[in-house]
């Protein structure tokens, strides 16, 4: 008769004299020797499920908005608006593929921990398993019965009885624990050969959005290139900026003329003209007034400066005020508005997003966007401007020229 290892648990787990009550309980997590595995961190992942909300709900906004582009019929500003969608589209898909690589790593790594733990309860449970199961199969099927059998003065029946009750307890409590963690196993093992080829699959879609973006980024760059190398598109271009800038015009006078920051106790902003902190630290690199477009080679007149700063970079509000606008506009990339009192109005373009939205009341200093490259024509940078009764104003009339980070000469 054969007496291997498999035989024996065969004979324990069938002897229901030598295990009464062995069950497997359903859901039971905690295997014998094994400590609770620590939670996740509740606070990152809500983070995480916050940002993957935001980036879905981006993500649609953006491909909703490359769609409506689709039907119409686009200008060089209008190409260069969307491929600089395309960019946040890819960008935003390159984040959310990152997030959930995150994700994915750390449940394989949390399931092979699990793994280890549970093969390492087993190994400490086999060698006890066989010894009982060798000593039970010598006995019989009625191991215990015999045991009690044995005793030889009806006195020690009762102590007897305690004895073998808590041993055939302890026994069945860890063959149910055998059992279960080779359960365990086997989900988990099933498990992380799902979780790998899932991780395989976004890999690859990782480096396929990872060419797609690069691929936009060298069609802006073509397309800027073939601007500045054709006279005739860098004389359309220019004036489609011209128009571009008259339309900013116009919406910086319906904004004035239909909005009111009623109820503000904000004293007017004329009051600390020269005085104010600028929106961004970072070099000036184009100046307020009429000058020679370095590229286009033609006179024009800047409403704003321009200030060099990374992508990212926090943009501040100079002075307190009311989000009146907060969306792209063409020539100026994502645009926001502030409107303060005394009919004044700040202007923050080339964005890359905003921290506010319509409506929204800042104080002064706090942060309201992030530099980005949308809309420029010569990288991250912020475009500022303001405009008081509707009217450009020099910027750096207005703003502390104390605040003003040194740097390298601005382009005149």
């Amino acid at each position: 008769m054969p007496r291997g290892r498999s035989y024996c648990f065969e004979r324990l787990k069938s002897s229901r004299l030598c295990f009464q009550g062995l069950v497997v309980l359903a859901g039971l997590s905690v295997s014998f020797g094994q400590e609770p595995a620590a939670p996740a961190s509740t606070g990152r992942l809500s983070a995480e499920e916050e940002k993957l909300e935001l980036l879905d709900e981006r993500l649609a906004d953006l491909r909703h908005e490359l769609e409506t582009l689709d039907r119409r019929e686009t200008s060089l500003l209008g190409e260069l608006h969307r491929l600089d969608l395309e960019i946040r589209v890819a960008g935003d898909e390159l984040e959310r593929l990152k997030l959930r690589l995150d994700r994915g790593y750390r449940a394989m790594d949390e399931n092979l921990k699990r793994i280890q733990v549970l093969e390492k309860s087993i190994d400490e449970l086999q060698p006890y398993l066989q010894s009982r199961a060798r000593s039970l199969y010598k006995l019989g099927r009625l191991s215990y019965v015999r045991l009690l059998l044995s005793v030889e003065t009806p006195s020690e029946l009762t102590r007897a009885y305690r004895y073998i009750s808590r041993l055939a307890r302890e026994d069945a409590e860890k063959m149910r624990v055998f059992l279960e963690d080779e359960k365990l196993l086997e989900q988990a093992k099933a498990e992380l050969v799902v979780q790998t080829e899932a991780m395989l699959q976004m890999r690859k879609e990782l480096e396929g959005t990872t060419r797609t973006l690069e691929s936009r980024r060298a069609s802006r760059r073509a397309l800027l290139g073939e601007v500045y190398a054709r006279q005739e598109m860098t004389g359309s271009l220019a004036h489609e900026l011209e128009e571009a800038k008259e339309e900013l015009g116009k919406l910086v006078e319906s904004l004035a003329a239909g909005e009111s920051a009623a109820g503000s106790v904000d004293l007017p902003m004329r009051m600390f003209e020269g005085e104010v902190g600028w929106p961004v630290e970072g070099e000036l690199e184009a100046r307020f007034g009429t000058q020679l477009h370095p590229r286009f080679k033609t006179v024009t007149v800047r409403n704003g400066i321009e200030i060099d700063a990374p992508v990212g970079t926090p943009v501040q509000a100079v002075y307190e005020g009311q989000v009146v606008y907060a969306s792209w506009f063409q020539g100026y990339g994502k645009l926001l508005i502030l409107q303060h009192t005394g009919s004044v109005h700040s202007l923050y373009g080339y964005l890359s997003d905003f921290q506010v939205e319509v409506g929204a009341r800042v104080a002064r200093g706090a942060p309201i966007a992030r530099v980005g490259d949308t809309g420029s024509l010569e990288g991250p940078r912020l475009y500022f401007e303001i405009r008081a009764q509707g009217k450009p104003e020099d910027p750096e009339k207005w703003l502390d020229p104390a605040r003003r980070l040194a740097g390298r000469e601005p382009v005149n």
